[in-house]
């Protein structure tokens, strides 16, 4: 989409002495505008029937506020650097495709895109993500694709909340008497890698280990996906729970995630999801089993060595083995 954002406003005649504004998707629930004024600086234009807050700029982007003839009022983006037109368009997209499916109220909808603005005040102050790397693109894949399932086990608003491997956990989700810990694999894979000791430690908590094949398909299958085709499938799934949707997309930004047209590729597609129970004699490394002084510990699991540990993954119940 940046790039259909970046030919749109190419599109867009500079008046000498006026600003130009066109508007972006008649079918948004949103008024967004794409423009640009006589010196021909890149504008976003979000018309909304409520008062938007003074907010202060960010860096390299100007942002106005004022009140319209016909009552309304106006939140104004402007780029003034054009180096920086990537990143504004990554900002633009963001704030428009995240926006499309809140499922709010238009004179409920400034507050979400003001949270959005403020997460993306974070990341331009932490510096703008780096691309993810392919096994960072394809872990990410893994934990969405887990989230979905636990959707249907826990419940969209509880399962959003469990997410917590990007904000650091021992495990990418958690909730309060059970976690989950999700690695992808190549076809063929017969091992997985467990970063640290904590990974497949547990404690109150019953723990699931998630292993996901995911292959590369030909684009456009009926099984084929993308991580940005995963996210807009949550952001669907979220369109009618305004609050699962916020922690949702903060836990995203925090994964690193910004929508970027490189992330509509690889296109993959699910070809094995298996669910271990983790206790007992599962074959792993924990703290108690390494000398004091001894952190991370990172080590190879064979596959064929958890074998009956599996579960029927197809029930969903994520239940220990008897």
């Amino acid at each position: 989409m940046a790039n259909r954002l970046n030919d749109r406003w190419d599109a867009i005649a500079a008046d000498p002495l006026h600003a130009v504004f066109q508007l972006f998707d008649a079918s948004h629930t949103l008024d967004f505008y794409l423009g640009k004024d006589n010196e021909k600086h890149r504008l976003l234009l979000l018309v909304t029937p409520e008062e938007p807050p003074a907010i202060r700029d960010m860096r390299a982007i100007r942002i106005k506020s004022f009140k319209r003839d016909d009552g309304k009022w106006s939140l104004l983006l402007v780029l003034d650097s054009a180096e920086l037109s990537p990143m504004f368009s990554m900002l633009c997209e963001d704030l428009i495709e995240s926006s499309k499916n809140t499922g709010l109220p238009a004179n409920q909808s400034l507050g979400y895109v003001l949270r959005r603005l403020s997460n993306w005040r974070q990341l331009l102050e932490r510096g703008l993500p780096d691309l993810l790397s392919e096994n960072e693109v394809r872990g990410l894949c893994g934990e969405l694709l887990t989230l979905k399932r636990l959707f249907i086990h826990l419940g969209s608003s509880d399962a959003v909340r469990a997410w917590v491997g990007p904000k650091g956990a021992d495990q990418d989700f958690q909730t309060h008497n059970a976690a989950w810990e999700v690695k992808t694999i190549q076809p063929g894979a017969t091992s997985i890698t467990i970063s640290s000791e904590s990974q497949l430690q547990t404690t109150s908590r019953t723990l699931f280990l998630v292993v996901i094949e995911l292959a590369e398909s030909r684009h456009n299958t009926p099984d084929s996906f993308s991580l940005n085709t995963l996210v807009e499938d949550v952001r669907g799934l979220l369109s009618n729970d305004p609050d699962s949707s916020d922690i949702f997309e903060n836990t995203l930004s925090m994964a690193k995630y910004v929508s970027r047209s490189e992330y509509s590729m690889p296109s993959l597609s699910e070809r094995l999801f298996q669910v271990f129970s983790v206790y007992g004699d599962f074959p792993r490394i924990t703290g108690n089993q390494i000398a004091i002084g001894l952190s991370h510990i990172k080590y190879e699991l064979s596959l064929n060595a958890c074998e009956k540990y599996r579960l029927d993954s197809t029930s969903l119940n994520f239940r220990r083995a008897p």
